[in-house]
C-alpha cells in the first residue's frame, strides 16, 4: 500500500526519474515556498510529495546541515531537535505523529523525519 494517492505518486515517480532528482539533494536547495519554520539547526518544511491518503498535513523537519545518519547529529543539533519535537510539535498539537524513516525505505539520503496529521472521519 501507498500512502501517497495515485497522482501525487505520479508526479512523486516522474520527479525521481529525473535527471535533477540523481544529481542534487532537494533538502539542501529548499524552495523558500515550501518552508515553514526555521531554527539553527533544523528546518519545517512543507513536504511536496505528501502522504495524502492518510495524511490532511505532512511536514517534514530537516536538518540544514547534510547528514544521513541520526548518528553524525552533532550534539546542539541533537538538542535543538528534542526541543522542535518536544516543545514546538508538541505544545501547539498541530501533527499526530512524528515518524523517523527506516533506512532501507529512504528516498531522500538527507536525515529527515515526517510530520503527519491523520485525516478525521467526517
Amino acid at each position: 500500500m501507498d500512502f501517497r494517492k495515485k497522482r501525487t505518486l505520479k508526479k512523486y515517480h516522474a520527479y525521481r526519474s529525473t535527471k535533477d532528482f540523481k544529481m542534487k539533494c532537494d533538502f539542501c536547495i529548499t524552495e523558500p515556498s515550501s518552508k515553514k519554520q526555521s531554527f539553527v539547526y533544523w528546518k519545517i518544511l512543507k513536504n511536496i510529495f505528501p502522504y495524502d491518503r492518510i495524511a490532511e498535513e505532512h511536514d517534514l523537519i530537516i536538518p540544514k546541515r547534510h547528514f544521513q545518519h541520526e548518528s553524525e547529529m552533532t550534539n546542539n543539533e541533537r538538542a535543538e531537535l528534542v526541543h522542535i519535537k518536544s516543545h514546538q510539535l508538541s505544545a501547539h498539537k498541530k501533527y499526530d505523529f512524528i515518524w523517523e524513516n527506516f533506512l532501507h525505505m529512504r528516498s531522500m539520503e538527507h536525515y529527515h523525519l515526517h510530520l503527519l496529521r491523520f485525516k478525521r472521519k467526517k
